[in-house]
């Protein structure tokens, strides 16, 4: 290839350039700049070894030692043991404790939905405690009198009235004083009616009656203001139960009030089951959604079901289920009193 005389001279131009910016920067790196010490490899080690781990690496006759050094230490935080109440400590409180702190947004979400510790054993259920932790923290639980369930004998030998669970005065009653009328129900005077109602410094609240005595209530049909006069339960577990329920289509027995999520366990003894599931799920006509909502489905066996229909067909009983992962025996006999084809 040839060049004429302009293309050769662009050619040179550039070389020249390019030298020219060579030489600048060697000319900037060994001769104009200063040149401090050399560091060795060993020298730089120890360096970032002193940096990361707050040490200090001293050599000698014997090689090198690390000498710990004070003003690189980082303080770790212990947790701390101190009284508090589970229903009013704060955040702070509850991560000075040794609590993680999606333990506390636990805490605090449960509170906000109305939830309450009565005892220091319902502390216990709080998502990821540790048998560790909970023996730590057992013994400096104080529950506050007022989120306590009554002590019922207490109250007797003390002479005061049983029949008003919930703390409040009842409706209509000046000083809390009770009649003698069934089931404890309280009657007042015309005169301490009006000494009531001329008084302003007393706040009144609406009273939720409770039952006085152990009843048994068929958990297929109670209402919530029924549910509302079982000591232990206020509108918010009366919802939880009643919701539950209609997921379900019923229920078969008061031991399924455990798979309610922070529902205490004593409060199956007021119920039991007199009739039948009053909503059963046809497994070859519900949809994925009806199928999923059902609490012993849920979405992965729903789209199991759906699957075996498309292929399979039919199902005939759930036999035919048995086969897939998603349906161990265990599933399948909770799912009996529920299905139909």
């Amino acid at each position: 290839m040839r060049f004429n005389r302009s293309d050769r001279l662009v050619l040179l131009f550039l070389f020249a350039f390019i030298l020219a910016v060579w030489g600048g920067v060697l000319l900037d790196r060994w001769f104009l700049q200063p040149r401090g010490d050399l560091v060795s490899l060993d020298e730089a080690g120890m360096d970032s070894l002193e940096a990361a781990w707050g040490v200090e690496v001293r050599s000698g006759s014997g090689g090198m030692a690390a000498v710990e050094t004070s003003y690189y230490a980082v303080p770790v935080s212990q947790p701390e043991t101190f009284p508090f109440d589970p229903n009013t400590a704060d955040s702070t409180a509850l991560l000075r404790l040794g609590l993680a702190p999606w333990q506390v947004r636990s805490i605090y979400k449960y509170r906000a939905m109305g939830g309450r510790y009565h005892r220091p054993e319902d502390f216990k259920r709080v998502p990821g405690m540790t048998p560790e932790v909970w023996n730590r923290l057992a013994p400096a639980v104080r529950i506050g009198e007022s989120f306590r369930y009554y002590d019922r004998e207490a109250l007797a030998r003390e002479g005061k009235p049983v029949g008003n669970t919930d703390g409040h005065r009842t409706e209509g009653s000046a000083d809390g004083r009770t009649g003698g009328s069934a089931g404890g129900r309280t009657e007042e005077s015309a005169a301490e009616r009006a000494e009531g109602a001329s008084s302003d410094s007393v706040p009144r609240y609406p009273h939720q009656e409770k039952f006085t005595e152990l009843v048994h209530l068929d958990l297929n049909t109670v209402d919530s203001t029924t549910l509302k006069k079982v000591p232990g339960i206020a509108s918010y577990r009366a919802r939880q139960i009643l919701r539950y329920r209609d997921r379900l289509g019923g229920f078969v027995s008061a031991e399924q009030l455990s798979e309610i999520e922070n529902l205490p366990l004593e409060l199956q003894a007021w119920f039991d089951v007199q009739t039948p599931v009053y909503r059963k799920l046809n497994l070859n006509t519900a949809t994925i959604g009806e199928l999923a909502r059902h609490p012993y489905i849920g979405s992965a066996r729903a789209k199991a079901i759906a699957n075996y229909r498309r292929a399979q067909g039919r199902l005939t009983s759930l036999a035919d289920l048995s086969l897939l992962s998603d349906f161990p025996a265990d599933v399948c006999r909770r799912l009996e009193p529920y299905v139909e084809f």
